[in-house]
């Protein structure tokens, strides 16, 4: 008989299988980009494992890009790609922030397919996860208030209801690399009533209209939306832009 019909038995490390368990469960969007992993302890209750397997898997998975671990707070999952904030792009931005609107026009491209998807794919648990998002744009007292984490929370939360685990990524990676540049900005622009009312109305549509399961009005109000907000900024980098030219040593003062 001839024997190259039969093929090798290969014996997989305890190691690896955890760990190619946790990157399918990355890629199959069950673990999102932020998302805390069980202890240890529970974790080798749960998978069965030694602590030594274990801890070589997560040792794995941190070199790969996957996790961040963190000696008391836990492991994380990373976004994919997050070395992307070490690029150089972020030195270019840096001399002049106002090119930063340019990554925010593709983030509107890819911010108005994943309301019209998130419109046809929602469930109850994704509109409970946007509609908390949104809460938190009102105090205790019932005033608006801006805060930039449940801002960027509210267009997470719109990514992972179009069911996509890259769309959710793509968009975190984005938000992780302008944190930067943008959040001074925005939260400068929400400091004026108007603006802040703007922004809430406007997530309040998108809301709606991913609700109501109508993607095309869902698409329409996240291109609205992210419209306004690059005109706004647009606006407001080139004032600080100039401010920080006029303030530089060597700049005649006026």
């Amino acid at each position: 008989m001839d024997n190259t019909v039969f093929e090798e038995i290969k014996v997989e490390k305890v190691s690896d299988k955890i760990s190619d368990q946790i990157i399918k469960l990355i890629a199959d969007g069950k673990l999102k980009p932020g998302d805390k992993l069980p202890g240890e302890r529970q974790l080798i209750e749960t998978l069965g494992v030694g602590r030594s397997s274990l801890r070589e898997a997560l040792n794995r998975l941190e070199t790969l890009g996957y996790i961040e671990i963190h000696k008391r707070r836990g492991n994380f999952v990373k976004s994919i790609d997050a070395a992307l904030q070490l690029s150089p792009l972020k030195s270019l931005i840096r001399r002049d922030v106002r090119q930063i609107v340019q990554l925010y026009e593709i983030r509107r491209d890819i911010e108005q397919a994943n309301a019209y998807k998130a419109a046809q794919n929602r469930t109850a648990q994704d509109l409970t996860r946007i509609r908390s998002c949104l809460d938190q744009f009102r105090g205790r007292t019932g005033n608006l208030q801006y805060p930039w984490g449940s801002d960027q929370a509210f267009h997470i939360a719109v990514a992972q209801a179009a069911h996509n685990f890259m769309r959710v990524h793509v968009i975190t990676n984005i938000f992780e690399f302008s944190e930067e540049f943008l959040k001074p900005a925005l939260e400068s622009a929400s400091s004026y009533e108007e603006n802040l009312a703007s922004i809430v109305e406007q997530h309040e549509a998108i809301y709606a209209a991913i609700q109501n399961r109508d993607a095309d009005e869902a698409r329409a109000r996240m291109d609205e939306h992210l419209s306004w907000t690059n005109e706004t900024l647009t606006r407001l980098l080139s004032v600080l832009s100039a401010q920080k030219t006029s303030s530089s040593p060597g700049h005649p003062s006026r």
